[in-house]
């Protein structure tokens, strides 16, 4: 069990490098194909916990259908609610969106996923050394014991 908990909390930051890079990958796909549209900033969490300041935006799709999307904001962005923005969407698909300008949420998971790979990394780093430091001191106390006696 504890293994299996071990490999896991090790594999979870290489998982969130990966799993943020493509949603970085397919959020800089639908800029280069996507269709644009102009939004309206509707709502803007202004907090100071960078991972959740986020404004919400309505757009209407080429076909006139009314649709939402979310973007993270980073703390030197200062967006006003009622202004406009860019919306870059799926034509097949308006839910996959993103917001011109602002900040993908694969850059979080990616973000976070690196952290966790050098905290975990490291102490995996140091238990080894420690493991090794004490095997290889339990030879040297075998081997002195033995030419006491």
């Amino acid at each position: 069990m504890n293994l299996a908990v071990t490999v896991l909390v090790l594999c979870l930051g290489p998982i969130l490098i990966v799993v943020g890079s493509l949603m970085i990958n397919a959020d800089e796909e639908l800029a280069r194909t996507g269709s644009q549209a102009t939004g309206t900033i509707v709502d803007f969490d202004d907090v100071t916990k960078a991972s959740q300041r986020r404004i919400t935006v309505d757009f209407t799709t080429a076909d006139g259908s009314p649709h939402r999307t979310f973007a993270a904001v980073e703390h030197d962005q200062h967006p006003v609610v009622g202004g406009d923005a860019t919306v870059l969407y799926a034509e097949d698909d308006p839910s996959q969106a993103i917001v011109a300008g602002y900040e993908s949420d694969g850059v979080w998971f990616r973000g976070v996923g690196v952290l966790l790979t050098m905290i975990f990394g490291a102490i995996g780093l140091l238990a080894a050394v420690l493991r090794g430091v004490s095997a290889v001191r339990g030879r040297f106390r075998r081997r002195a014991t033995k030419g006491v006696g």
